[in-house]
This record gives C-alpha cells, structure tokens and sequence, in this order.
C-alpha cells in the first residue's frame, strides 16, 4: 500500500530513473516560488522518461498506454527559480490495469522537495476502454523496480 510515511522514507538510491529540469520563470506563483500545480508536471515528465526508457519499443502510445488515474503530493520544501528539480520515478505497485508511479523530489543540493504518487491505468485508445497491464510491460517494471515494489508491498 502507498502511504504517506512509506513516500517519506524513499531516498535517491532507491531509483534507477531520474529526470532533471531547471525551475523557469513560468513554473512561479505570486510569492516566487514553484506553484503548486506545477510539480504534477514535473511526474509526469519524470513519468515519460522513465516509460522511455524502459518500456522504449514495448508502447506504442497510438495503440496502448497509460492514463492517468490519480495524483497524490506531498509537499516538503520549496523549489525557487534557476532551482534544479530532481524527479526520481519508480514503479511502486502493480495492479491487474493499473501501475502507480512514486517519486522523489529533490532539489540540487539533495534536498528532499516532495514526494508523490500517481496511479496511472492501462488503456487501449483504440477500442477506448482500460486493459490489464500488458506482461511484457510488468515483467519490465519488475526487474527495473523490484526494490520498490518490495518496500510498498508490505
């Protein structure tokens, strides 16, 4: 089960995926730090590099993929402009049509800005309707993430 003290626990080590994205100007509020709002951008960009980059040749995004079912953030410390986000992405669970996602947030120090999670479903945009979670895309996520999948199952 993913739980709020379980995402606090994760650490950088814990991933084989990161993502790394320069704070711009757009991503500020009114009091000059990254909106809310904006660090769901930043799993899902997190999300697609990871999809590349493991599942590669195994989607094709026309056919099968992901959409997304549920976000869910915890936020810790701020990020500020010129900031280097660090988005560290994993396969948390698996479900028979759905995968969640955890994530870490850092900034360049190291500093852990957020945690998170979404559950992203299995979808045929052909016929229009959730399938279960193809095996070739789990036994990926398994051998990418077994550590991960071991630390949430419990």
């Amino acid at each position: 089960m993913i739980t709020d003290k379980k995402l606090k626990q994760l650490q950088p080590g814990h991933f084989h995926s990161v993502t790394e994205i320069m704070v711009r100007y757009r991503d500020l509020d009114t009091f000059n730090h990254v909106n809310n709002a904006v660090y769901f951008s930043y799993l899902e960009s997190g999300r697609l590099q990871y999809n590349h980059k493991y599942l590669g040749n195994l989607i094709d995004w026309k056919e099968r993929g992901f959409i997304l079912g549920t976000n869910h953030m915890i936020y810790v410390h701020p990020l500020f402009l010129f900031d280097r986000v660090r988005i560290y992405t994993g396969v948390g669970r698996m479900g028979r049509r759905s995968v969640t996602f955890v994530n870490l947030l850092t900034n360049q120090e190291g500093v852990h800005v957020a945690y998170g999670y979404s559950v992203l479903v299995a979808y045929d945009f052909i016929r229009g309707r959730s399938i279960d979670v193809p095996s070739s895309w789990r036994e990926r996520f398994e051998k990418t993430d077994r550590f991960l999948l071991d630390m949430f199952s419990e």
